[in-house]
């Protein structure tokens, strides 16, 4: 299933290609392709509610009953979170000092927007005065809030037979199902979509999104030299850093191969080992890093809303776009990788916080396919140092 996933990544590029290609040298054949496009995004966004409500509410009735107070996994929690708000910062600091410049500009409908207080701006992003307003995509965290708190809700009763435990179970089964059918039609949407942005925007796209994965992929070796080293002699000293080095080529090459965290769970594991981090803690740290350390996924998150912002031609930097930005990146992407389509939730997220179209989410979910392989690495081989900062914290013996 894995290796079916990372195939299916390079047949979405390959269309994307043909998109290109097509609007460059047949510009009349556009206008016929661009419905194409436009249905792949609408089905999308159709299912965006029902699917956020059913993944949510399942998942948190499913972790309300696994709970586990364990010392181990509240450490390794935050671990997890703090290099995950350390790979959000160095993101955000290469792209302030690099200050990248796109190679065009799309023009947005302003939209009016009442002059709201602080306060009344969080009231506003959290929570509805209605629940019909919840049946729509523009109120998503209201939405998320209500469907968790109606999951603790179904957790918290006590008859064996939970009916509604079974209704959002098999809610959850059907939208991932229906995800599944949409995603068929994606390599021809994705195709109509690029050929059309293709003639509307110039070749000037093609360099904008290489000018921007330029620097993800530079901050990605460099991140990955520096603070996975620091990481590594702040746990264990030179003697640490030493053998972090010589042993981490296995689950780096593996986790770049096959763009899965699971996949590469068995070569951390043989890492971990080998760096003899204790049993109880790589058994722990390495098993919830597979689905939650996202250290790869949170700075693709600031590459995805600076990209945003860049082609649409709106100032990033304010004190309110910065601190959403960060704890979005560290903290829900975090709570996210948890959930099944997770990453399309955290990017419906984006629009709906930053307030963009609904066609800005073909930008950014074609950089989550481009950053899959170093994002991947990075969130995989995070795992490791992350274990032996954890190591270190318990005092285990290294």
């Amino acid at each position: 299933m894995k290796n079916l996933k990372w195939k299916s990544s390079y047949v979405l590029l390959t269309f994307m290609l043909l998109g290109i290609i097509l609007g460059y040298n047949y510009p009349k054949i556009v206008p016929y392709l661009k419905p194409l496009g436009d249905i792949f995004i609408n089905l999308l966004f159709m299912l965006i509610v029902p699917l956020i409500f059913f993944l949510i509410a399942s998942t948190t009735s499913n972790w309300y009953q696994k709970k586990q107070k364990n010392r181990i996994v509240l450490i390794t929690i935050i671990i997890f979170c703090f290099t995950s708000f350390i790979s959000s910062l160095w993101m955000l600091g290469i792209f302030s000092l690099s200050n990248p410049r796109p190679n065009l500009s799309i023009s947005e409908e302003t939209i009016s927007t009442p002059n709201l207080n602080f306060g009344e701006k969080i009231t506003e992003t959290f929570t509805v005065d209605d629940f019909s307003k919840l049946l729509t995509k523009n109120h998503l965290l209201p939405l998320i809030i209500f469907a968790a708190l109606y999951g603790t809700g179904i957790a918290k009763m006590k008859e064996k037979d939970n009916i509604m435990k079974k209704w959002v179970d098999t809610g959850q089964k059907i939208c991932l199902n229906m995800i599944d059918i949409i995603m068929n039609f994606a390599p021809i949407g994705i195709m109509a979509y690029f050929a059309n942005l293709i003639v509307e925007m110039g070749p000037e796209l093609i360099g904008t999104y290489a000018k921007y994965l330029f620097i993800y992929f530079m901050a990605c070796i460099l991140y990955f030299l520096i603070f996975y080293s620091l990481y590594a002699y702040l746990s264990f000293g030179k003697k640490g850093l030493k053998n972090f080095w010589q042993n981490i080529s296995l689950s780096a090459f593996t986790s770049f191969s096959t763009c899965s965290s699971i996949g590469t769970l068995p070569a951390n594991m043989t890492t971990a080992e080998k760096l003899n981090i204790p049993s109880d803690v790589r058994n722990i740290s390495l098993s919830l890093g597979a689905a939650t350390h996202m250290e790869g996924s949170s700075m693709g998150t600031i590459l995805k809303i600076m990209f945003l912002f860049a082609v649409f031609n709106r100032n990033f930097f304010t004190p309110t776009n910065i601190i959403v930005a960060i704890l979005f990146s560290t903290f829900i992407c975090t709570a996210m990788s948890g959930v099944p389509s997770g990453g399309l939730i955290s990017e419906m997220l984006i629009l709906y916080l930053f307030q963009f179209p609904p066609t800005a989410y073909a930008f950014i979910t074609t950089i989550a396919w481009l950053i899959d392989a170093p994002a991947t690495c990075l969130n995989a081989t995070g795992d490791i140092p992350a274990s032996m900062l954890i190591s270190k914290i318990l005092k285990k013996a290294y």
